[in-house]
């Protein structure tokens, strides 16, 4: 062997003592500093039928809201909110008891877990908040916002400004033009239209696709400019596209099952849909 040849382990050993140590790449750094949230529907307690899936329509508006402030936050999507909600089967609210809104933020990886419910006085509406930090199930900060329920986005604008303070974000000038201009364009102004919203992301949460398109083309028409109710109206069409091609390759499975003498299972009609 030359003389002149290093041994391997010794050459790695000296490049890796005379390689600088690089730094993390600038976007992994941000992905590490980024706070994870959780905002969980908001709890009807006005006793009054109507409003019973506002909740949805105000958890839905808020995380839309509030994505654009992603270099500051990750919102953890409300989809995968309401999934889990309904698989848990909590017996009590996130709002009410504390334990299952951390739960949930520990199963879904967040940081903060937002829980919220509503209250009428006619004509006045409250809206209320508290922020959990989920490792130590610590309250950081209640909210609450009261107004005219008739002006019910003004009061949810008010309350999202309120949750950026209380989860102590710094928001340059830019990014507050940016949380302030996504608000407008999910702006719906009709509280009727917002209750309208809010039934059809029910039929939407319990797999009624086709239902809730229509309910939310609905409601497209009294609110033509709401970039929120134009997304979910995008996902309610995809879904409601991929369920009748499910229904049709299951039909024609059917079918072939009972020409080859074969007993093929019934499709399943889901019993939740009344409860919207």
């Amino acid at each position: 062997m030359p003389r002149n040849r290093v041994p391997l382990l010794t050459g790695l050993a000296l490049a890796v003592a005379v390689t600088p140590w690089a730094p993390a790449p600038a976007a992994a750094q941000d992905e590490a500093e980024r706070s994870v949230v959780a905002v969980l529907r908001f709890d009807n307690n006005t006793g009054d039928t109507q409003y019973e899936h506002l909740g949805r329509a105000l958890s839905s508006m808020m995380i839309s809201d509030l994505s654009v402030l992603d270099e500051k936050i990750q919102l953890v999507e409300r989809d995968r909110l309401e999934e889990l909600t309904q698989e848990l089967d909590f017996q009590q609210s996130a709002y009410v008891d504390p334990e299952s809104a951390q739960s949930l933020g520990m199963i879904v990886g967040a940081e903060y877990v937002v829980a919220g419910a509503f209250v009428t006085a006619e004509p006045v509406m409250r809206l209320d908040t508290r922020i959990s930090r989920v490792e130590t199930s610590e309250i950081v900060t209640t909210a609450e916002v009261t107004g005219e329920r008739e002006t019910l986005f003004d009061l949810q604008q008010r309350l999202a400004d309120q949750l950026v303070e209380g989860l102590d974000l710094v928001l340059t000038e830019e990014e507050r033009e940016r949380l302030r201009a996504q608000q407008e364009a999910n702006r719906i102004d009709d509280l009727r239209t917002f209750v309208a919203f809010s039934q059809a992301l029910c039929l939407m949460d319990h797999g009624e696709y086709a239902e809730g398109l229509e309910r939310m083309q609905e409601v497209q028409v009294a609110a033509p400019g709401s970039g929120l109710v134009r997304a979910a109206l995008n996902t309610l069409q995809d879904r409601a596209e991929d369920a009748a091609k499910d229904a049709v390759v299951n039909e024609a499975g059917r079918r072939l099952g009972g020409l080859l003498g074969r007993s093929a299972p019934q499709p399943r009609r889901n019993e939740r849909a009344s409860v919207c």
